[in-house]
């Protein structure tokens, strides 16, 4: 599961900047449909590893 989760999401990021760049605008509804899928996984991902979760969580400011 962590293994198709980690795939989805670099298959997804790389997706959303792939169109980004393409259509030259990051606030193009496309790029956003894609992001709010991403943002979808790295939440699941998160919950199925909250180890990881609280170590991002002790990097920020």
């Amino acid at each position: 599961m962590e293994l198709f989760l980690k795939e989805k999401i670099e298959a997804l990021r790389y997706k959303m900047v792939k169109e980004a760049a393409e259509r030259g605008c990051l606030h193009h509804e496309k790029v956003l449909e894609i992001s709010r899928q991403l943002d979808e996984y790295i939440v699941v991902y998160q919950k199925a590893k909250p180890e990881t979760f609280a170590m991002l969580k002790s990097w920020s400011c």
